[in-house]
């Protein structure tokens, strides 16, 4: 039995929402942290709906905060029945039990090499990081990229292999997924996929569990 609330009090955490919209899972493009090889030419990096903490955050009232920062629309959490846990150090995934009122269907953790030194001033140091995604369902009909996002791509979760590669934006809507766009952005840009993005990891899981993928 893990209790969220207890293992990422004062400690550095990131966390995120989980958004299927008709059986698609929502991801961000967006061009910071982008490869400097890729900097010359059209590209995003995929990523989830989520961020980093702020100071006197719980991790939900920051999965919260980015989900509203990044989709412009308000979500409300909803408890995972089954919960994830990734090591990110060893690659290893388990299957627990969470005694918090909304559980995460996926936390993460992975050792700081920096242990006394906090992402940023004013926010909690410590030998871990954690990263939490939540299960979430719009309140609000609108939706459109907020903050530094460029588009919010919608993917069917198994055809998430698509991202792999670099392929080109057009590949990936031909597969199947659609896209909202904050401005037109070229067809044969390249998506850059994160070697240790946890949507990924998001996405591995959700094949397992239709169930949830219908629901959504």
């Amino acid at each position: 039995m893990l209790n969220v609330r207890h293992v990422t009090n004062n400690q550095p955490f990131f966390a995120g929402v989980i958004l299927l919209e008709e059986g698609n899972l929502v991801a961000t493009l967006n061009m910071d942290g982008l490869p400097s090889a890729l900097m010359k030419n059209p590209a995003w990096r995929v990523g989830g709906v989520g961020g980093g903490q702020k100071a006197g955050e719980t991790i939900w009232e920051c999965a919260l905060r980015e989900a509203h920062e990044e989709l412009c629309t308000e979500v409300t959490l909803r408890t995972s029945q089954v919960t994830y846990f990734h090591d990110i150090d060893t690659g290893k995934i388990t299957s627990i039990t969470c005694d918090d009122p909304i559980a995460p269907f996926l936390l993460e953790r992975q050792s700081n090499l920096f242990p006394y030194g906090p992402y940023r001033p004013g926010l909690p140091a410590g030998p871990y990081t954690y990263f939490g995604l939540f299960l979430a369902e719009r309140t609000r009909a609108h939706m459109q990229p907020g903050d530094d996002v460029e588009a919010l791509l919608h993917i069917p979760c198994e055809r998430w292999s698509l991202l792999q590669n670099l392929p080109e934006l057009e590949e990936v809507l031909r597969g199947g997924a659609r896209l909202l766009e904050r401005r037109p952005l070229p067809r044969s840009g390249r998506l850059w996929l994160p070697p240790h993005e946890s949507m990924s990891t998001v996405a591995q899981l959700l094949v397992q569990h239709p169930e949830l993928v219908r629901v959504s």
